[in-house]
């Protein structure tokens, strides 16, 4: 388990105050690292979440914009007493459960919604929400389910908890598929956005897994080819493309 440093900001409307948490560092033993760049450590998202709804008064800020938001610094125990503090969890990922099925369609629905609500954005903005929303799709597809129907022939579970299982896997499926369209959609906009940028190299690797997640194998696999070295991450997106394979993977954890 690695430390977490805990840090308070208050709401620029009602001046309410939530905690938050971040890692001080990243181990490598709790760390699942998806293809999609989507990190977890200790069940928290790696990066910070950037963007906030107070759960006092619901307005909606970027965390890191000084100018609207202030932040409290460190809060002794003493004062911790007499103020009402909003933990963490009433604002992280706006309170969306991502290990349930109806958390992971919130979450899609809600980053939607930002990209409507909230304008204009900046660059770093729009790559930031249509992030957050390319692993909330892939939320859907991405757990690990614990048994399979091996596992019940084997007498390991009972049908009832293969079935329950099973259930989960056949709903998230088909909501994946529901959000193809948008899915799709989305990444072509981070596409078009990490293309487009002129202050920093494209990551080739990551924008070819863009593509091999689109559905676009044979763009991804041209842009692997066109890099100088191989690596890990580099081997497994190119057998994916190959395979005609555009589900997200873990790459590590």
């Amino acid at each position: 388990m690695n430390s977490l440093q805990k840090f308070y900001i208050k709401c620029p409307v009602c001046d309410a105050i939530l905690s938050g948490k971040i890692h001080e560092s990243l181990g490598i033993n709790c760390t699942e690292l998806y293809s999609d760049g989507k990190m977890i450590c200790d069940e928290l998202l790696s990066e910070p979440q950037l963007i906030v709804q107070c759960p006092s008064c619901s307005h909606i800020f970027w965390k890191d914009e000084t100018t609207s938001v202030a932040v409290s610094g460190h809060i002794t125990n003493e004062r911790a007493n007499k103020v009402a503090i909003y933990p963490y969890s009433s604002w992280y990922l706006f309170g969306a459960n991502p290990n349930r099925s109806q958390g992971k369609i919130a979450l899609i629905q809600h980053f939607t919604q930002l990209l409507t609500y909230l304008r204009p954005l900046n660059s770093k903005q729009e790559i930031y929400l249509r992030k957050s929303l390319l692993w909330a799709y892939n939320d859907l597809i991405r757990r690990n389910y614990s048994f399979t129907f091996l596992d019940f022939l084997k007498g390991k579970i009972s049908y009832g908890t293969w079935r329950h299982e099973r259930n989960h896997r056949l709903i998230e499926s088909f909501y994946f598929l529901k959000y193809t369209q948008s899915y799709k959609s989305n990444i072509k906009r981070i596409i078009d956005i990490l293309r487009s940028a002129q202050d920093k190299e494209v990551d080739k690797v990551y924008l070819a897994e863009l593509y091999r997640l689109k559905g676009n194998f044979d763009k991804a696999v041209e842009i692997l080819n066109e890099l100088k070295r191989s690596t890990h991450y580099v081997t497994m997106i190119r057998s994916k493309a190959l395979k005609r394979n555009s589900t997200v993977f873990k790459v590590a954890g």
